[in-house]
């Protein structure tokens, strides 16, 4: 049993060591530049023992992505820990993402490139499977803060709308803001000076649109300043 739990081990420290060479190369070099024989020279081990681990340059990527989404999932974890009602929660998880996308703003590109045909084709089933159960995960955390919301009687779900509707809506609307918000170029007639600020803004507006308590001009609690706060003190 020692044996297996060792080489077990070892197994996942190589692919961990795998995945951050590959991290390192999109960083300084770009997604172009990674390939499988790059990722066994910078490590010292043969390309055959990369193979072990990944069947190609995509099912890397979306190693990477499982990686990172799976620190994200961390942080969403700490977001809801937060002291207070539902909405300050939801707003820290807000936050968290925001936070997220800036310690791993190469890795938070590959999110989208991983869902595109050309990269899901060419990964293991494996890989595509872990990384549909991460996105499953992402949006457990945000569904079940909006059934808190309903039974605490923050908020009336709209007619028609179900849990994970509205769950989804939050998710793409906080996904599109900080996509967008990284585009180098893609919107040139609009860029908020502070990313973090403009986000949680969006978030509350549409919180209270969908009427969402406490509203905004009803709070005097400064949610973002308490997620901040929640998340310093974390690290």
């Amino acid at each position: 049993m020692n044996t297996i739990s060792r080489r077990q081990r070892e197994f996942e420290q190589r692919e961990l060591l795998f995945l951050e060479t590959a991290s390192e190369i999109i960083r300084s070099e770009g997604v172009s530049a990674l390939t499988m024989d790059k990722i066994a020279e910078l490590t010292e081990y043969a390309k055959g023992t990369v193979y072990k681990h990944f069947c190609s340059k995509e099912d890397i990527l979306c190693g990477l992505c499982v990686e990172r989404l799976s620190k994200g999932i961390e942080m969403f974890g700490h977001a809801i820990q937060i002291e207070g009602h539902s909405r300050r929660k939801i707003v820290a998880v807000g936050v968290a993402y925001q936070l997220f996308t800036n310690q791993y703003p190469e890795e938070f590109d590959l999110l989208i490139a991983a869902r595109t045909n050309n990269i899901q084709e060419k990964a293991s089933p494996e890989r595509i499977e872990q990384l549909e159960n991460i996105d499953c995960a992402c949006q457990q955390v945000i569904d079940a803060l909006i059934e808190q919301a309903v039974n605490d009687g923050d908020l009336t779900l709209p007619h028609n709308m179900q849990t994970n509707e509205l769950g989804f809506g939050l998710w793409a609307s906080c996904f599109g803001l900080l996509a967008l918000s990284q585009a180098q170029g893609l919107v040139s007639s609009f860029r908020p000076d502070n990313v973090n600020h403009f986000l949680v803004s969006h978030m509350n507006c549409l919180l209270d649109g969908y009427g969402w308590h406490p509203l905004s001009h009803n709070n005097k609690n400064d949610d973002y300043s308490a997620a901040l706060q929640h998340f310093d003190a974390l690290m």
